[in-house]
């Protein structure tokens, strides 16, 4: 009876967490679309509907155009001698969704801002460094479409720089509204938008009087029925329609030549093999727009399994979302289940080529300890184990490059008793669908996404070895997932 109500509590609480969990979808999936921020683990996520970089000899004249897509457009002219010291210059400017500025770099008060933003940036050829001011105006061109400043009073329209604190008005802006541009010049760099003001309010339909802006098929009320027509001639061929390219890339740090998988949905996406440098990245086209659940991970050289990296992104249509600076955690293995207390058990991985790695095992107070990995990016720690306790203990990894740092690896296992017993071969837990050891929402969200659907071939392994085996996700696995939950 007793291990009845054990199993009913278990299942009573997973109930709870799958409300929690469908609760918490429904409610944060809006707001997926305007993540762009860096998360606790280092990755940024960005919108960019166009980019264009360029080596510039800054003693001749240089311009450029960077093409939306949806026909916007904007161009910059340099003129010539723009760097009295004639250094050569490399450009990166491209465009991105309003709400990916704004979030940080809010508007001035009482202003609105068209659609689109653009951020153009300069660096030295040389030695890299950048290059704050020209010592001549750029001038800038915006060109606009209609739908880009709906709600917004077109002769209004001014171009304006974020100054590292606040929008300030370029003071020589001009709008022709026949063009649909605004031109400016600036000599310093950042980012630029177009801002105005909301119209003045217009006459209304249904107040009587035809006026202002109404027509008979605007207002009929107030400006009566539109007079029949005789019928048109035939139209014109219309030219071709190059649909633009809807992207993700994904970039950042795994393990040297190590194989890196994508995952969309709890689906595999893409593999890629990382560099020598263990630098990866991988493009997935092809997307329709909307909210996904990405999840990337690793395999070291020795088919170990890192933890899985996962964050929900919102995908733009017609736009390149980059998701970068990934820094895949270490994989993390120790060579013996139980060590004999003082004697040393060995704790080992991959991450990146030199890295510094954490090696964190916990005890009455948690003991760290530092290790560099080599070249290929493999590391060994030989622990002495009298410094803990008899019993269970666990132990995890992290790896830091530079200025960035990883996630922790899986957390495992081993045992601090009166003999050494080397490692077995692997063993899953039933209910562990993505091989950390640990039966949480990750493992559920996976399960979800195949529940009454037909499941692949590569995810029937899975299912076979750690759900029912029944070849289906139904709610008989569920119940396994519960009864096996860690959190």
């Amino acid at each position: 009876m007793q291990n009845y109500n054990s199993k009913s509590k278990k299942l009573l609480f997973f109930s709870y967490i799958i409300l929690i969990f469908s609760f918490a979808f429904f409610i944060f999936t809006p707001a997926l679309k305007n993540i762009r921020a860096a998360s606790s683990v280092g990755f940024q996520i960005e919108i960019i509907y166009a980019k264009e970089t360029h080596q510039i000899d800054t003693t001749s004249s240089f311009t450029e155009t960077l093409s939306n897509p949806n026909e916007s457009s904007f161009d910059i002219n340099l003129p010539a001698d723009v760097l009295t010291s004639g250094a050569a210059v490399n450009l990166t400017m491209y465009s991105t969704p309003e709400e990916s500025v704004t979030t940080n770099k809010p508007l001035p008060s009482g202003k609105l801002a068209s659609d689109i933003f653009y951020n153009i940036s300069f660096t030295k050829v040389s030695d890299g460094s950048t290059v704050s001011s020209f010592n001549k105006a750029v001038t800038l061109t915006f060109y606009y479409t209609d739908s880009d400043i709906s709600g917004i009073d077109e002769d209004t329209l001014t171009a304006y720089r974020w100054n590292g604190s606040a929008w300030t008005a370029l003071s020589d802006s001009a709008v022709d509204t026949s063009l649909n541009k605004v031109t400016a010049t600036t000599q310093q760099f950042s980012d630029f938008g177009i801002f105005g003001d909301a119209p003045a309010p217009a006459p209304s339909c249904g107040d009587g009087s035809c006026n202002g802006s109404e027509t008979c098929s605007s207002c009929p009320t107030d400006c009566g029925s539109c007079p029949s027509t005789g019928g048109g001639g035939g139209g014109g061929g219309g030219g071709g329609y190059v649909a633009p390219v809807t992207s993700v890339v994904f970039s950042g740090r795994a393990y040297p030549k190590s194989t890196v998988t994508l995952l969309k949905d709890a689906q595999i996406a893409a593999t890629t093999v990382a560099g020598v440098d263990a630098k990866f990245q991988l493009n997935l086209t092809g997307v329709s727009a909307g909210n996904y659940i990405f999840s990337v991970y690793s395999e070291d050289s020795e088919g170990r399994r890192s933890s899985l990296l996962t964050f929900p992104v919102g995908v733009t249509y017609g736009a390149t979302t980059n998701i970068s600076g990934i820094f895949i955690a270490p994989t993390i293995a120790v060579d013996k289940s139980e060590v004999k207390r003082g004697d040393n058990i060995v704790i080992f991985g991959q991450s990146v080529s030199d890295g510094d790695i954490t090696i964190i095992v916990n005890s009455e107070e948690d003991i760290f300890r530092k290790v560099s990995a080599d070249e290929n990016g493999v590391y060994l720690y030989n622990f002495d184990s009298s410094l803990l306790d008899m019993g269970q203990h666990f132990t995890k990894s992290k790896a830091a490059y530079i200025i960035e740092v990883s996630s922790f690896s899986k957390t495992i296992g081993f045992l601090v008793g009166t003999k050494n017993v080397a490692k077995a071969a692997q063993e899953f837990l039933k209910g562990d669908l993505n091989g950390d050891g640990r039966v949480n929402l990750v493992d559920f969200s996976i399960a979800a996404y195949w529940y009454k659907r037909t499941i692949s071939a590569e995810f029937a392994v899975k299912e076979s070895e750690r759900m029912n085996g029944d070849g289906k996700v139904d709610l008989v696995d569920f119940s396994i997932m519960a009864f096996y939950w860690t959190g």
